[in-house]
């Protein structure tokens, strides 16, 4: 069937060309555009990336054996060559095209980083760069990255790297296909194994590095290794025909079925790439799949689709960040675009550099190694320049610093390991070393305090809220603590100094910080963690060592509960909540401090109503022993702080949430956890937010370092607050 766009003739004569895998990268494409662009029928149209994943490792594996079959050799040097004259002319434009413009329309806080991403996309390695920050629970990013798409470009670029290396080594052996076939299927099954078990633990890095997806590109170059057994006509064509339509129908299905909410790649990720697999084994026929990839617009998509994938989703993004969230329209009308340009950049650079400029391959290594260091420079270049653009933004004019006693920066030391005794003391616990004083500046001295029962108690302290002061309005400032280029990273040092445990742990991290006789536990998920440097300066005032058992995305409850991280039940965090029982039943700390985010995703969806998650809190801190209080989630913000205050730091006050939203189901939970167990429930949110609305910056200090943790300056801030709350809690 013709095709709006004729193919050039004659063709390179390394292309083989089939019109059917034509028309399937059109089908991959487009799962990907339609699915970038919103479109709600098509939410797993990321499973495109895996055919394009096959494709490439038929056509790589399959040029390498033509050549070394009409040769004898396999010129690495040619081969690396067209490799650069495909992908590089049209990677580049785009790159040189988006970059100053990301400059432009990025707001301050977030083109640095998204500058870098680019650079990495020059460079081929923006696959591992992003899955560093997918395996970081703590990386929050304002908006996706605009150079986010080129992570399965860099993974197919390091799969060019090795493939024909390896491919050449084995058919020097007797029998070298043979030997190549059994390296690549032990390359496929290797790899497919690597996949199954990190999707499991981290399916952020899963997703986007090559060892994890090696296994797709292996079945595509194992498949260009066998012979066609296919005929033209009879039952075997027919029993083809039908594999063929099986394979589209799985391809499409993955495409429709498939969600975010899916673990991938993992096992979800056979149906697409067995799909594919089936599509090319099975070849044309008119009784075929190839009735519908042979059609002239699907064609058209995969003649563009390089270029396509390559432009629309910058297009998409920076969009958004120039004029907010698009409606539909303007997402199609950005597409439409996208194959504008995709056409306009197919026709002009990408088919005649690749086809016209034949030349020395040593020129041709060098010229496209040159463009891409070129583009590198530029990206990192435009990121310093953003940079120092930030570092002028709500910077903290020279002066003295704060001179509130309670405002210091933690002690340097790191924390020593937990000593845990196996038999209660020989003399009685003793109480706080200190009586919290009035004003944090007075003079305190101990006081004799009663023996603190190492047994669990029969009964519980009446539970009580115990509220902070009301805050109140808070200074219009310019300047900020920390500064604009520091608020993502002013982070608790829980994570520098890995006392946190993350997805996979089942135990607490074994810290301690300071060496008082008095042991506070702090015990909870990431919003126990951003709590910390309160209590730590609570804790340094008095004299206290503080315990932190804290493991990200796991809330101190007893019930399953989902992540969405490892897409599926979070057994990590069950059996981490269990270590915690254990360790506090040894340790014996005088007070636990109980803190989760009150944002909880119980595993059974009938188990979300507050009273039943409230119970959950209620039966897990009922069997910890001691005193024990519970601190009630922070306010939320209306989004991203650091982005919000980019935008607006000549007027940080229209980054300001409306009260009842903030306090929108605040401390709810934790009220019936805290009932049910019998303790106290402290809660610092009128400390945090005036009676009327939730600034984001509070007597110049900003409160969330993205929308929901606070940062680490504004909790330590908090610490006379919780100072007054724990001394009503523990009396003298």
């Amino acid at each position: 069937m013709p095709t709006p766009f004729p193919s050039p003739s004659p063709r390179h004569p390394d292309d083989h060309f089939r019109p059917d895998i034509e028309g399937l990268r059109g089908v991959a494409v487009l799962l990907v555009v339609l699915f970038h662009a919103g479109i709600a029928i098509v939410p797993g149209g990321y499973v495109g990336v895996d055919v394009f994943f096959v494709i490439s490792g038929f056509l790589i594996t399959g040029l390498l054996l033509r050549e070394h079959r009409r040769s004898g050799r396999v010129g690495l040097a040619a081969f690396y060559a067209r490799r650069i004259r495909r992908l590089a002319p049209a990677a580049c434009l785009v790159l040189a095209a988006m970059l100053p413009l990301a400059f432009v329309v990025l707001d301050p806080l977030s083109r640095g980083e998204a500058l870098l991403d680019g650079t990495a996309a020059a460079l081929s390695v923006s696959n591992v760069r992003f899955a560093a920050g997918a395996t970081d629970y703590f990386a929050q990013a304002a908006s996706p990255s605009p150079f986010l798409h080129f992570w399965s470009l860099s993974v197919e670029e390091q799969f060019y790297l090795a493939w024909p290396a390896m491919l050449l080594l084995a058919l020097r052996f007797p029998f070298g296909r043979i030997v190549a076939g059994l390296l690549i299927g032990a390359v496929l099954v290797g790899s497919f194994a690597a996949s199954l078990a990190v999707t499991e633990t981290a399916p952020g890095a899963a997703f986007y590095l090559l060892p994890t997806r090696a296994w797709q590109l292996a079945a595509g170059g194992l498949l260009a290794l066998l012979p066609a057994v296919v005929g033209r006509t009879g039952a075997r064509r027919r029993a083809a025909d039908l594999v063929g339509w099986l394979g589209l129908a799985g391809i499409v299905s993955a495409g429709l079925l498939f969600s975010d909410a899916t673990a991938y790649p993992g096992i979800a990720a056979v149906l697409p790439t067995v799909g594919a697999v089936a599509l090319i084994a099975t070849g044309a026929s008119a009784s075929g799949p190839t009735r519908i990839l042979g059609l002239g617009p699907l064609r058209f998509a995969g003649r563009i689709s390089y270029a396509l994938y390559l432009w629309h989703w910058p297009l998409l993004v920076l969009g958004a960040a120039a004029y907010g969230p698009l409606p539909l329209n303007g997402r199609l009308g950005l597409i439409g675009l996208a194959v504008i340009l995709a056409t306009i950049s197919t026709l002009l650079v990408e088919e005649p550099i690749r086809r016209g400029l034949p030349g020395p391959s040593r020129r041709t290594l060098s010229a496209g190694l040159t463009a891409i260091l070129v583009i590198a420079i530029g990206g990192t270049s435009l990121s310093v320049v953003s940079a120092a653009e930030l570092d002028r933004l709500g910077a903290v004019p020279a002066g003295p610093a704060p001179t509130d006693a309670w405002f210091v920066d933690e002690p340097d030391e790191g924390p020593v390991a937990v000593v845990e005794p196996t038999d209660p003391p020989s003399s009685p616990a003793p109480g706080p070393t200190a009586v919290p004083s009035a004003t944090p500046q007075a003079t305190v001295s101990p006081v004799p305090a009663t023996p603190r029962p190492t047994p669990k108690p029969t009964s519980r302290p009446k539970s009580a809220v115990i509220a902070a002061n009301p805050r109140g309005p808070s200074e219009p400032s310019t300047a900020f603590r920390p500064a604009l280029a520091a608020i993502r990273g002013d982070e608790e040092r829980l994570k520098a100094d890995r006392c946190i445990a993350y997805e996979p742990e089942t135990k607490p991290r074994d810290c301690r910080y300071g060496k008082g006789s008095f042991t506070v536990a702090l015990v909870g998920d990431s919003h126990a963690s951003h709590w910390f440097p309160a209590v730590h300066a609570v804790a340094s005032k008095r004299g206290w060592s503080v315990v932190p058992m804290i493991k990200v995305s796991c809330p101190f409850l007893d019930m399953p509960v989902h992540s969405n991280a490892l897409k599926r039940e979070y057994r990590e965090c069950a059996a981490f909540n269990d270590s915690v029982v254990t360790r506090l039943g040894r340790l014996k700390p005088d007070l636990t401090i109980v803190a989760i985010n009150h944002w909880v995703l119980p595993e059974n969806e009938a188990d979300g109503k507050v009273a039943k998650v409230g119970a959950a809190l209620g039966r897990q801190v009922d069997q910890v022993a001691g005193r024990v209080v519970v601190l009630a989630d922070s306010p939320h913000s209306g989004g991203d702080v650091p982005t919000c205050l980019a935008e607006n730091a000549a007027h940080p006050d229209r980054c300001t949430t409306p009260y009842w939203k903030a306090f929108s189901g605040h401390a709810e939970i934790e009220k019936v956890g805290a009932r049910a167990a019998g303790v106290p429930l402290i809660d610092l949110g009128p400390a945090i937010c005036s009676e009327d609305l939730c600034a984001d910056v509070v007597d110049g200090i900003v409160v969330y370092r993205d929308y929901h943790h606070l940062t680490a300056t504004f909790s330590r801030s908090l610490g006379p607050a919780l100072d007054r709350a724990l001394r009503s809690v523990l009396g003298s």
